[in-house]
């Protein structure tokens, strides 16, 4: 059995989704389970009704409604015969009432919760789940939507809610797995659960790709297969360095650091699961199916050492602690371990650099963390910080175990003033700090020191 997540870019039509079902009518022999994020931009749009509805812009929720009602049942319909549009239309018919009804209520109170963005963002993933299921069934696949509010428990955490695991996974087997030995398909929405209560949550952004995880680790999938728009992770992000190679295997501690690090793909929720349950993940590109992407937990021990990629966080804060004149007496160490102290709090939006300092890359939480920082380390500590710069982390776990790939790194960075964190999120990794313009032209050098090759070369 496998779990396949397909995000929005892979079903923000009515070609995507036909394409989609071919998918995974080619893997009806491994049992897939189907997570399935909104179509494409439909989660802004939402929230976008709900931002104009609690403005009092009665014209403009109601322009986003219109908007988002008019796409879904267009797309869909290009993927359901005119006989079974009915049934499609009145499966789809509540999820728009209840969303009308939502906006309604904010307009009158004006006043958006985050438990209410999250009734209003649900939407995009039950109406993307429902039009799956139509499609497939069309397509000759026998599939079963299953409500993802009813079997993803969560904390009351709005926004960013947490998995309940004891009885998410309890209802996940109890509802999956009897259509499994059926041989039917189930399709649910990611990112979306509900409280205990029954009330809507999401699990924060990228959150469909958490609830695939969810999923697989409970049902003990061989396989979550992620299917998106790139072919697997890349050693760099190709906006920033054109010729960036394809990775074929890296660790979970690898993946969970340059995903805390920067990198788009996999989110940094999605490893917690998987790898406890010590199911691996694929990253491949709907676009292109015959691909073989990227597989997270299966890390080739034959592989010579290298950089495994080069991620990067722009615009970060540089937040530096040292100790004052008047606290020579006081340990280095203690001051240390205050700052990784809240770096674990705080976590993904802190990065330690090494040397006590720390990078954020949200402004918003810069007081909150400041006051944390001097709660830890003590009143007689200096704190200061420097805005705009990229962060630039080069991660391996063979840094930790082959001290020359380590004096590479450090030599072919040492104009930037690299550090070398072994402690970092989860694996070994090197810190930089660039200017943002400087970046290209860094990346390029990186590479030609530490990841020679041509951009079809594949990094083992």
């Amino acid at each position: 059995m496998i779990v396949m997540k397909f995000g929005g870019s892979s079903v923000d039509g009515a070609a995507a989704i036909e394409r989609v079902a071919g998918i995974v009518r080619d893997n009806l022999p491994r049992q897939p389970v189907v997570v399935v994020s909104a179509m494409a931009k439909t989660t802004r749009r939402l929230l976008e009704a709900a931002d104009a509805a609690a403005a009092g812009d009665r014209a403009g929720a109601l322009a986003a409604f219109d908007e988002i009602e008019t796409y879904h049942r267009r797309e869909s319909h290009g993927v359901v015969p005119p006989a079974g549009r009915p049934a499609l239309d009145a499966a789809l018919g509540p999820f728009f009432n209840d969303l009308r009804t939502q906006l309604d209520e904010l307009l009158a109170t004006r006043a958006l919760t985050p438990r209410v963005a999250d009734a209003v963002a649900g939407f995009g993933e039950l109406l993307a789940s429902t039009i799956l299921a139509f499609a497939f069934t069309h397509a000759g696949v026998d599939a079963a939507w299953v409500d993802c509010r009813r079997v993803i428990v969560t904390d009351h955490d709005f926004t960013r809610a947490l998995p309940l695991y004891g009885p998410t996974d309890a209802r996940l087997r109890e509802t999956l797995l009897p259509l499994l030995r059926a041989g039917r398909v189930p399709v649910l929405g990611g990112y979306v659960g509900a409280t205990l209560q029954g009330v809507t949550t999401t699990l924060g952004y990228e959150g469909s790709d958490f609830s695939a995880a969810i999923v697989g680790a409970a049902l003990g999938a061989e396989e979550i297969v992620i299917w998106t728009d790139v072919d697997g992770m890349r050693t760099a992000d190709p906006r920033n360095f054109p010729g960036a190679r394809r990775i074929r295997t890296l660790s979970f501690a690898e993946a969970l650091e340059l995903s805390c690090s920067g990198a788009k793909k996999p989110h940094y929720g999605t490893l917690g699961p998987a790898s406890r349950a010590g199911v691996p993940i694929r990253i491949l590109d709907s676009r292109h199916p015959g691909g073989q992407g990227t597989v997270i937990g299966r890390r080739n021990p034959d592989a010579p050492p290298t950089i495994k990629s080069i991620a990067c966080r722009a615009n970060a804060h540089l937040i530096s602690t040292r100790l004052s004149a008047q606290a020579t007496g006081e340990s280095q160490n203690g001051l240390l371990a205050g700052v990784f102290e809240v770096c674990e709090r705080f976590r993904p939006s802190l990065l330690a650099m090494g040397n006590g300092d720390l990078a954020l890359d949200r402004e918003d939480r810069l007081p909150e963390i400041h006051s944390a920082l001097l709660s830890a380390v003590g009143q007689k500590a200096e704190l200061w910080v420097t805005r705009g710069r990229t962060v630039v982390s080069l991660v391996s776990e063979d840094l930790a175990t082959h001290p020359d790939l380590a004096e590479r790194v450090l030599e072919a960075a040492r104009e930037l003033e690299p550090r070398l964190v072994f402690r970092g999120v989860a694996a070994p990794v090197v810190r930089l700090l660039a200017e943002d313009e400087h970046l290209p032209e860094l990346l390029a050098r990186l590479h030609a020191a530490l990841l020679p090759g041509e951009p079809d070369e594949v990094v083992e």
